[in-house]
């Protein structure tokens, strides 16, 4: 955005000067012997100054239209975040008054309440955590740790903490991984991907079925593909699935654990990986997240 309002400054300047010369350049043309009026070279000069002024109220208006946009979406992003975080508040302080209204109880029949208190706190800290990355992201405060690394290794340590859950659902969760596949870029955040798009796809499972997890490597980069076998989701959503704080809750179940921030961070983290994510989904079949990421070249 601040570069495009500098561009648009530079093109101002440029109207402005460019009027200017023409006037000082009419003016020394006519020189004193011309037979123009008066009034025609008064003209002349108040329809440049015209143009000058219509040319930066045009400027402006483009100029201040994106600044309206980013704090319109931060407005939104604000009152989304004051939302999302008023609940597990809200817990925690009734849980905590349970507590206290008993202070002779012992901590061990308080338990239930206690450990209320403590999976919301888990859940407002990775809230946070979640806000944190998305608003360093908008502002370029987020640098990438760019290494080389094994990326299907990544991928497998990042699938690891899912099998016991996939286990206990019946959930058949597979992995067809491109061995030695090297890659340069924030391993992290790479770990963080899979996490987020796994996870989604077992917590929105209705029942048994399978999570595929594939990584194919070609000419030009990798190809990450994580599928699914749910109820899947209806055309209209797919084009708001990573917009911050949209959660579908028609045709796949609400997930109360969630906060609708994980696939805007998926989002970025391809994005600045200089990727590409698509979704492919059909109610009743399932639903599949492509990646494709470009080879990166190791800055010396």
């Amino acid at each position: 955005m601040i570069k495009n309002l500098r561009k648009r400054f530079i093109l101002f300047s440029v109207l402005v000067i460019s009027s200017i010369l023409v006037i000082i350049s009419l003016l020394v043309y006519l020189g004193p012997t011309s037979t123009l009026s008066i009034q025609k070279l008064a003209a002349t000069i108040l329809i440049s100054i015209g143009m000058v002024f219509a040319g930066s109220w045009l400027l402006s208006k483009l100029a201040i239209m994106p600044v309206k946009l980013a704090w319109q979406k931060q407005l939104d992003f604000t009152a989304d975040a004051s939302h999302e975080l008023r609940t597990p508040i809200a817990v925690i302080r009734t849980n905590l008054e349970l507590v206290m209204d008993s202070p002779k109880k012992t901590v061990e029949s308080q338990m239930k309440w206690l450990q209320n208190i403590e999976a919301e706190n888990r859940r407002m800290a990775k809230l946070v955590d979640d806000l944190l990355t998305l608003s360093r992201a908008d502002t370029n405060q987020q640098v990438l740790e760019m290494t080389d690394f094994m990326l299907d290794e990544t991928i497998s340590k990042a699938l690891i903490p899912f099998t016991p859950v996939a286990k206990q659902k019946n959930i058949a969760l597979e992995a067809r991984l491109n061995s030695q596949t090297t890659f340069y870029g924030d391993r992290r955040r790479m770990e963080q991907l899979v996490v987020i798009l796994v996870d989604n796809a077992l917590k929105y499972m209705d029942g048994s079925g399978k999570v595929y997890i594939s990584l194919m490597q070609y000419e030009k980069g990798v190809k990450l593909e994580v599928s699914d076998t749910g109820s899947g989701m209806e055309p209209e959503h797919l084009a708001k699935i990573f917009d911050r704080f949209y959660r579908v809750v028609n045709n796949r179940k609400q997930n109360q654990d969630g906060s609708g921030l994980g696939l805007s961070i998926a989002k970025w983290i391809v994005q600045e990986h200089r990727g590409t994510i698509r979704v492919e989904s059909k109610p009743g079949v399932g639903t599949t997240f492509k990646i494709i990421l470009p080879i990166q070249i190791k800055k010396v």
